[in-house]
């Protein structure tokens, strides 16, 4: 989820390096979510700077409930420590900064493929 589009580029490249199929939604609430099968998503990867603070223990909760299988993944700005803590409070999985993420996004995709694989069996 992110409103990010000169993101989106960097997420697609690794997704199609992978061959795994990427839905980017810009809330929640997208259309795009609709006919996603809950046993289908492997992992949600949240940018916080989509989401208000206050907002995002409710927007964590919202997926987990919808894509109760899913890894739940945040990122943001190193700077915005507020949002960084309150990922990890809402019970993320994995809150990295968007650095963190560009750098390793495909060894971390493929580390959620796999580990969404192996619940799957």
């Amino acid at each position: 989820m992110t409103k990010d589009l000169f993101f989106v580029p960097t997420l697609r490249a690794a997704a199609d390096k992978l061959d795994c199929p990427l839905v980017v939604a810009l809330s929640i609430d997208s259309d795009k979510l609709v006919d996603l099968a809950a046993d289908e998503v492997v992992a949600w990867v949240i940018d916080l700077n989509c989401v208000p603070v206050d907002s995002i223990p409710v927007v964590v909760s919202a997926l987990r409930t919808r894509f109760p299988r899913a890894i739940t993944i945040a990122f943001g700005p190193h700077v915005q420590t507020r949002r960084l803590a309150a990922a990890e409070q809402a019970g993320c999985r994995q809150v990295l900064s968007r650095g963190q993420l560009s750098s390793q996004i495909e060894r971390l995709m493929s580390a959620w493929l796999e580990e969404g694989l192996k619940s799957e069996a």
